[in-house]
Protein backbone atom coordinates (compact mmCIF):
# COMPACT_ATOMS: atom_id res chain seq x y z
CA UNK A 1 0.00 0.00 0.00
CA UNK A 2 1.47 3.75 -0.79
CA UNK A 3 2.40 5.85 2.58
CA UNK A 4 1.64 9.41 3.59
CA UNK A 5 4.05 11.37 5.37
CA UNK A 6 1.74 11.94 8.60
CA UNK A 7 2.95 16.09 8.29
CA UNK A 8 1.04 15.16 4.50
CA UNK A 9 -1.97 13.84 6.09
CA UNK A 10 -2.43 16.19 8.55
CA UNK A 11 -2.53 18.72 5.92
CA UNK A 12 -5.49 16.87 3.89
CA UNK A 13 -7.05 16.83 6.95
CA UNK A 14 -6.93 19.65 7.27
CA UNK A 15 -8.12 20.75 4.02
CA UNK A 16 -10.74 18.16 4.83
CA UNK A 17 -12.31 19.86 7.53
CA UNK A 18 -15.97 18.44 8.53
CA UNK A 19 -16.85 16.35 10.38
CA UNK A 20 -18.25 12.84 10.86
CA UNK A 21 -21.11 13.80 9.09
CA UNK A 22 -18.88 14.58 6.02
CA UNK A 23 -17.20 17.54 4.85
CA UNK A 24 -20.00 19.76 3.98
CA UNK A 25 -20.57 19.74 8.02
CA UNK A 26 -19.28 22.72 9.37
CA UNK A 27 -20.93 23.24 12.99
CA UNK A 28 -18.43 23.59 15.75
CA UNK A 29 -17.59 21.80 19.06
CA UNK A 30 -16.51 23.34 22.52
CA UNK A 31 -12.66 23.24 22.56
CA UNK A 32 -10.81 23.71 26.05
CA UNK A 33 -8.08 26.47 25.72
CA UNK A 34 -4.22 24.99 27.17
CA UNK A 35 -1.83 26.98 28.80
CA UNK A 36 -1.00 30.44 27.65
CA UNK A 37 2.93 30.98 26.78
CA UNK A 38 4.82 34.04 25.00
CA UNK A 39 6.42 33.07 21.90
CA UNK A 40 9.99 34.31 23.04
CA UNK A 41 8.98 32.14 26.23
CA UNK A 42 8.60 29.10 24.11
CA UNK A 43 11.75 29.19 22.62
CA UNK A 44 13.41 29.43 25.63
CA UNK A 45 12.02 26.47 26.99
CA UNK A 46 12.90 24.43 23.64
CA UNK A 47 10.32 24.84 21.68
CA UNK A 48 7.67 23.23 23.82
CA UNK A 49 6.29 24.09 27.24
CA UNK A 50 7.23 21.65 30.10
CA UNK A 51 5.96 18.43 30.59
CA UNK A 52 4.05 19.17 26.45
CA UNK A 53 1.89 16.41 25.13
CA UNK A 54 -0.06 16.34 21.98
CA UNK A 55 -3.81 17.28 22.40
CA UNK A 56 -5.82 15.55 19.83
CA UNK A 57 -8.89 16.97 18.36
CA UNK A 58 -12.05 17.07 21.00
CA UNK A 59 -14.37 14.19 19.57
CA UNK A 60 -17.45 12.90 20.48
CA UNK A 61 -18.08 9.14 21.50
CA UNK A 62 -20.62 8.57 19.66
CA UNK A 63 -19.97 9.90 16.46
CA UNK A 64 -16.06 8.11 16.65
CA UNK A 65 -18.23 4.84 17.44
CA UNK A 66 -20.09 5.61 14.23
CA UNK A 67 -16.74 6.53 12.22
CA UNK A 68 -15.26 3.70 13.44
CA UNK A 69 -17.56 1.28 12.08
CA UNK A 70 -18.13 3.26 8.69
CA UNK A 71 -14.10 3.22 8.37
CA UNK A 72 -14.08 -0.36 8.25
CA UNK A 73 -12.18 -0.96 11.93
CA UNK A 74 -14.22 -3.96 13.40
CA UNK A 75 -13.08 -6.26 9.92
CA UNK A 76 -9.20 -5.43 12.03
CA UNK A 77 -10.08 -5.32 15.84
CA UNK A 78 -12.31 -6.53 18.11
CA UNK A 79 -14.54 -4.09 20.79
CA UNK A 80 -16.07 -6.83 23.47
CA UNK A 81 -19.41 -5.78 23.85
CA UNK A 82 -20.05 -4.15 21.05
CA UNK A 83 -22.90 -5.35 18.28
CA UNK A 84 -20.30 -4.96 15.40
CA UNK A 85 -17.80 -7.24 17.19
CA UNK A 86 -19.70 -10.00 15.41
CA UNK A 87 -18.38 -9.53 12.31
CA UNK A 88 -14.67 -10.19 13.49
CA UNK A 89 -13.12 -13.79 12.31
CA UNK A 90 -10.91 -16.05 13.27
CA UNK A 91 -8.25 -14.23 10.66
CA UNK A 92 -8.65 -11.10 12.27
CA UNK A 93 -5.68 -8.83 12.52
CA UNK A 94 -5.31 -5.48 14.83
CA UNK A 95 -4.89 -5.66 18.55
CA UNK A 96 -8.54 -6.65 20.24
CA UNK A 97 -9.40 -2.93 21.71
CA UNK A 98 -11.58 -4.34 24.43
CA UNK A 99 -10.30 -1.75 27.33
CA UNK A 100 -7.56 -0.36 25.72
CA UNK A 101 -8.72 3.32 26.48
CA UNK A 102 -7.37 2.37 30.29
CA UNK A 103 -4.20 1.22 28.46
CA UNK A 104 -3.05 4.29 26.64
CA UNK A 105 -3.14 7.84 25.81
CA UNK A 106 -5.48 9.68 23.22
CA UNK A 107 -1.94 10.77 21.55
CA UNK A 108 -1.09 7.34 21.08
CA UNK A 109 -4.67 6.39 19.21
CA UNK A 110 -4.17 9.86 17.04
CA UNK A 111 -0.27 8.39 16.15
CA UNK A 112 -1.29 5.15 15.64
CA UNK A 113 -4.00 6.35 12.84
CA UNK A 114 -1.59 8.90 11.31
CA UNK A 115 1.55 7.06 11.34
CA UNK A 116 1.00 3.25 11.57
CA UNK A 117 4.74 2.63 11.57
CA UNK A 118 5.45 5.18 14.16
CA UNK A 119 5.05 1.75 16.68
CA UNK A 120 6.11 -1.61 14.79
CA UNK A 121 3.66 -4.51 16.94
CA UNK A 122 5.99 -7.41 16.75
CA UNK A 123 3.10 -10.67 16.59
CA UNK A 124 1.59 -12.48 13.57
CA UNK A 125 -0.67 -10.24 11.86
CA UNK A 126 0.83 -7.14 12.90
CA UNK A 127 3.79 -6.42 10.41
CA UNK A 128 3.59 -7.07 6.57
CA UNK A 129 6.14 -8.86 4.30
CA UNK A 130 7.37 -5.84 3.78
CA UNK A 131 7.99 -4.67 7.01
CA UNK A 132 5.30 -1.94 7.43
CA UNK A 133 2.35 -2.18 9.95
CA UNK A 134 -0.75 -3.74 8.35
CA UNK A 135 -2.70 -0.76 9.46
CA UNK A 136 -4.19 0.90 6.57
CA UNK A 137 -3.74 4.76 5.80
CA UNK A 138 -6.53 7.14 6.21
CA UNK A 139 -6.14 10.34 3.66
CA UNK A 140 -9.59 10.89 3.51
CA UNK A 141 -10.34 10.69 7.22
CA UNK A 142 -11.29 14.51 8.37
CA UNK A 143 -9.42 16.11 11.54
CA UNK A 144 -12.85 15.96 13.23
CA UNK A 145 -13.62 12.25 12.20
CA UNK A 146 -10.03 11.86 14.03
CA UNK A 147 -10.88 13.29 17.09
CA UNK A 148 -14.09 11.55 17.19
CA UNK A 149 -12.36 8.03 17.00
CA UNK A 150 -9.99 8.89 19.05
CA UNK A 151 -11.95 9.87 22.06
CA UNK A 152 -14.16 6.66 21.55
CA UNK A 153 -11.25 4.21 21.60
CA UNK A 154 -10.42 6.89 25.04
CA UNK A 155 -13.48 5.39 26.00
CA UNK A 156 -12.78 2.20 26.66
CA UNK A 157 -11.79 1.58 29.80
CA UNK A 158 -13.50 -1.70 30.85
CA UNK A 159 -13.05 -5.43 30.06
CA UNK A 160 -10.79 -7.39 28.32
CA UNK A 161 -7.25 -7.95 29.26
CA UNK A 162 -6.89 -4.25 30.37
CA UNK A 163 -9.35 -3.61 32.80
CA UNK A 164 -8.31 -2.39 36.12
CA UNK A 165 -5.16 -0.85 34.54
CA UNK A 166 -4.22 3.18 35.30
CA UNK A 167 -2.04 4.63 32.74
CA UNK A 168 1.46 6.11 35.13
CA UNK A 169 1.98 3.04 37.09
CA UNK A 170 4.28 1.35 35.49
CA UNK A 171 7.80 2.22 33.86
CA UNK A 172 7.79 4.09 31.03
CA UNK A 173 10.47 2.16 29.90
CA UNK A 174 9.86 -1.88 31.07
CA UNK A 175 12.77 -3.22 32.73
CA UNK A 176 13.67 -5.72 30.27
CA UNK A 177 14.04 -3.46 27.27
CA UNK A 178 18.08 -2.70 28.40
CA UNK A 179 20.07 -3.95 30.72
CA UNK A 180 20.97 -1.64 33.40
CA UNK A 181 22.37 -2.53 37.68
CA UNK A 182 19.88 -1.86 40.21
CA UNK A 183 18.91 1.90 41.06
CA UNK A 184 19.25 2.66 44.68
CA UNK A 185 16.18 2.77 46.67
CA UNK A 186 15.56 6.69 47.04
CA UNK A 187 11.94 8.62 47.70
CA UNK A 188 11.36 10.07 44.35
CA UNK A 189 9.27 7.49 41.52
CA UNK A 190 8.95 9.51 39.02
CA UNK A 191 11.38 12.39 37.41
CA UNK A 192 11.05 15.58 35.40
CA UNK A 193 14.41 16.06 33.35
CA UNK A 194 16.17 19.21 31.61
CA UNK A 195 19.55 19.03 30.12
CA UNK A 196 20.97 22.32 29.33
CA UNK A 197 23.91 24.51 29.06
CA UNK A 198 23.46 28.41 31.05
CA UNK A 199 23.43 31.76 29.14
CA UNK A 200 26.44 33.54 29.36
CA UNK A 201 26.50 35.59 32.16
CA UNK A 202 23.76 33.66 34.06
CA UNK A 203 25.56 30.97 36.16
CA UNK A 204 25.85 33.07 39.05
CA UNK A 205 22.48 34.99 38.93
CA UNK A 206 21.31 31.10 38.27
CA UNK A 207 22.73 29.72 41.70
CA UNK A 208 21.67 33.01 43.39
CA UNK A 209 17.78 32.39 42.40
CA UNK A 210 17.92 28.76 43.13
CA UNK A 211 19.40 29.62 46.88
CA UNK A 212 16.72 32.47 47.70
CA UNK A 213 13.74 31.73 45.90
CA UNK A 214 13.75 29.09 43.04
CA UNK A 215 14.84 25.91 45.02
CA UNK A 216 12.08 26.26 47.72
CA UNK A 217 9.34 27.33 45.75
CA UNK A 218 9.83 24.21 43.25
CA UNK A 219 9.66 21.86 47.23
CA UNK A 220 6.08 23.96 47.52
CA UNK A 221 5.17 22.69 44.14
CA UNK A 222 5.37 19.14 44.97
CA UNK A 223 8.86 18.74 44.00
CA UNK A 224 10.74 16.61 46.80
CA UNK A 225 14.46 16.89 45.71
CA UNK A 226 16.70 18.29 42.90
CA UNK A 227 19.88 17.19 42.20
CA UNK A 228 21.50 18.85 39.60
CA UNK A 229 25.13 17.49 36.96
CA UNK A 230 27.81 18.97 35.20
CA UNK A 231 29.14 16.96 32.43
CA UNK A 232 31.36 18.71 30.46
CA UNK A 233 32.18 15.34 28.90
CA UNK A 234 29.16 16.34 26.84
CA UNK A 235 29.71 18.29 24.32
CA UNK A 236 26.01 20.30 24.36
CA UNK A 237 23.97 20.67 27.22
CA UNK A 238 26.60 19.64 30.34
CA UNK A 239 24.22 20.75 32.76
CA UNK A 240 21.43 17.77 33.80
CA UNK A 241 18.89 18.90 36.41
CA UNK A 242 16.67 15.54 37.92
CA UNK A 243 13.58 16.97 39.38
CA UNK A 244 12.01 14.32 41.42
CA UNK A 245 8.23 13.64 42.63
CA UNK A 246 7.35 10.75 45.08
CA UNK A 247 5.01 9.22 42.69
CA UNK A 248 3.75 9.67 38.37
CA UNK A 249 0.79 11.02 39.98
CA UNK A 250 2.67 14.00 41.55
CA UNK A 251 4.79 14.23 38.01
CA UNK A 252 1.60 14.88 36.28
CA UNK A 253 0.02 17.02 38.38
CA UNK A 254 2.97 19.63 38.64
CA UNK A 255 3.33 19.74 35.04
CA UNK A 256 -0.39 20.38 34.36
CA UNK A 257 -0.15 23.31 37.45
CA UNK A 258 0.07 27.05 35.78
CA UNK A 259 2.06 27.99 38.52
CA UNK A 260 4.25 25.55 38.85
CA UNK A 261 4.60 26.19 34.91
CA UNK A 262 5.59 29.90 35.55
CA UNK A 263 8.20 28.92 37.94
CA UNK A 264 9.52 26.76 35.10
CA UNK A 265 9.43 29.70 32.64
CA UNK A 266 11.68 31.42 35.90
CA UNK A 267 14.10 28.58 35.77
CA UNK A 268 14.57 28.59 31.82
CA UNK A 269 15.46 32.28 31.81
CA UNK A 270 18.89 31.68 33.14
CA UNK A 271 19.47 28.97 30.59
CA UNK A 272 19.64 27.83 26.79
CA UNK A 273 17.80 25.41 24.11
CA UNK A 274 17.40 22.71 26.29
CA UNK A 275 15.34 19.47 26.33
CA UNK A 276 12.58 17.63 28.61
CA UNK A 277 11.77 13.79 29.12
CA UNK A 278 9.65 12.12 32.03
CA UNK A 279 10.74 8.75 32.97
CA UNK A 280 9.88 6.65 35.73
CA UNK A 281 13.55 5.04 36.62
CA UNK A 282 16.44 7.41 38.06
CA UNK A 283 18.03 9.12 34.92
CA UNK A 284 21.65 8.92 36.22
CA UNK A 285 22.86 7.01 39.48
CA UNK A 286 25.95 5.69 41.20
CA UNK A 287 26.32 1.49 39.85
CA UNK A 288 28.08 -0.27 42.93
CA UNK A 289 28.39 -3.16 41.15
CA UNK A 290 30.59 -1.09 38.57
CA UNK A 291 32.63 0.86 40.71
CA UNK A 292 35.31 0.97 42.90
CA UNK A 293 36.57 3.16 45.58
CA UNK A 294 39.55 1.94 48.40
CA UNK A 295 38.14 0.47 51.47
Amino acid sequence: MTRMPWLMLLAVLAACGGSSGGPGDTATRTRTPGIRVTMDALHRMGGVPPGWKLTPPAGEIAAGRQAFVDFGCPSCHRVEGESFSNKATAEQVGPDLTGMGAHHPPAYFAEAILSPDAVLIEGPGYIGPDGHSVMPDYPEMTVRQLGDIVTYLSSLRTGGAHAGHVMGNAPVVPANVFARPQAPEQPAKAFFVQSYAVKPGQLEPFEQWMKESGGRRFLEQGVISIDTYVDFTREQNPYTSIFGFRDPAALQAFVENPTAQALGLEFDGFIGEHTHTQQMWPPIYRAPSLSAAPR
